[in-house]
């Protein structure tokens, strides 16, 4: 029977570092992962300057003309950065409202011998600096400290599940980790127009992250997420915090203890108002996506986990989110990722990866994820 829950956590990263404190962290942090799969971590040791002007930065550029940000279109990068405009991102096949910015940590690109996914490296896209003065620094230093947040939450998350304290580090230490920051920034709407209709953000998903930081920059209660039993739970941004979600590689990495649990993004009007009925305009989120080394392999992710840890595994769990991946993930993690990548972002993968796309779509089709034949027929066509 699926232990249930009505609310997200919260646990604080102070409490991390005190004797006093720390059992009581180690304790909720537990809890969290096993029970939940989402928690608000309040206290992230990320400047609130630098949360600050990692929100200026980004809602100044998405204010630009849209001509402007497509300069910096996904679709002209292998590697999946750059804008992506609204509706060129799919879910379970359904397009998201939502524009985007996707920047990770650089790497060299490699030549055309190593392995495909490895075209997910790269360099990141970028307008000149006059155009929205401070982007670059923003983003690059939010990712840097975040980073660092993420590679010191390793040791926590083993040490609340009783594991060997480097249990997760050969898995997510490398020389250029594989991290990404997508910059959401969701479409402006009218709470007073009777008519207006919930729209779907983001879909109901899972993420193939280790873990997952989100940072809710503005005041929208819009992230849902799905307990156990299939009731939406919404999680409103919380001053001060983080929002931390489980992804489905730390639930391979604990054979199920930590489930990656459901959640999506669905626009209300009523949203959109703040205090005295204020209107908040545009929703700007920004998940840091920490993703365990692309060359990562199912013998690699073998963790001993002590029997009693495993014990707190839960069955029945209902879920809206696709899971057609589920099975096909075989090779290196790397490989996983891409084919993640190629279907949210289908003209991207028509122009870079078109063989790996029209494979995935005819599997998608055979399991009844596509109605439409023809849409496997242009991508073989492509």
């Amino acid at each position: 029977m699926a232990v249930d829950f009505a609310s997200i956590p919260l646990v604080d990263f102070y409490d991390a570092f005190s004797p006093d404190t720390k059992p009581r962290f180690l304790s909720a942090l537990r809890s969290a992962l096993v029970d939940v799969g989402f928690f608000y971590l309040r206290n992230p040791p990320i400047d609130t300057k630098i949360r600050d002007a990692l929100v200026k930065t980004t809602g100044a550029f998405f204010d630009l003309p849209t001509s402007k940000k497509l300069e910096l279109d996904v679709t002209q990068s292998r590697h999946f950065r750059g804008y992506g405009c609204a509706g060129s991102e799919k879910t379970a096949t359904l397009s998201d409202q939502r524009e985007t910015l996707t920047v990770g940590i650089e790497a060299p690109v490699r030549g055309s011998d190593s392995p495909i996914y490895y075209g997910l490296e790269g360099p990141n896209q970028w307008l000149p600096e006059e155009t929205v003065p401070g982007l670059r620094k923003a983003v690059e230093v939010y990712i840097q400290e975040t980073q660092k947040l993420a590679e010191t939450f390793l040791f926590l998350v083993a040490e609340a599940l009783e594991l060997n304290p480097d249990a997760f580090t050969k898995v997510l230490n490398r020389e250029y980790p594989f991290s990404l920051l997508r910059i959401g920034a969701y479409p402006q709407m009218d709470p007073s127009n009777p008519a207006a209709a919930d729209i779907q953000g983001v879909g109901a998903h899972k993420d193939s992250s280790f873990l997952t930081y989100l940072l809710q920059g503005t005041g929208h209660s819009s992230l849902e997420v799905q307990n156990k039993s299939g009731t939406w739970i919404s999680a409103p941004p919380i001053p001060n915090t983080l929002v931390v979600n489980i992804g489905r590689s730390l639930e391979a990495l604990t054979q199920g203890v930590c489930v990656a649990t459901t959640h999506r993004v669905n626009l209300k009007p009523a949203q959109y108002l703040g205090p005295d009925n204020i209107s908040l305009g545009k929703r700007l989120s920004f998940a840091f996506f920490q993703t365990v080394a692309l060359d990562v392999t199912k013998e690699d992710m073998r963790v001993d986990i002590p029997p009693h840890i495993l014990a707190l595994r839960v069955n029945n769990v209902k879920s809206d989110a696709e899971t057609f991946f589920t099975d096909i993930f075989e090779g290196p993690a790397g490989e996983a990722v891409l084919t993640n990548c190629i279907t949210s972002y289908p003209e991207l993968g028509k122009r870079w990866y078109p063989e790996l796309l029209a494979k995935v779509l005819e599997e998608q089709h055979r399991s009844k994820m596509l109605d439409d034949a023809g849409l496997v027929a242009e991508a073989q066509a492509a």
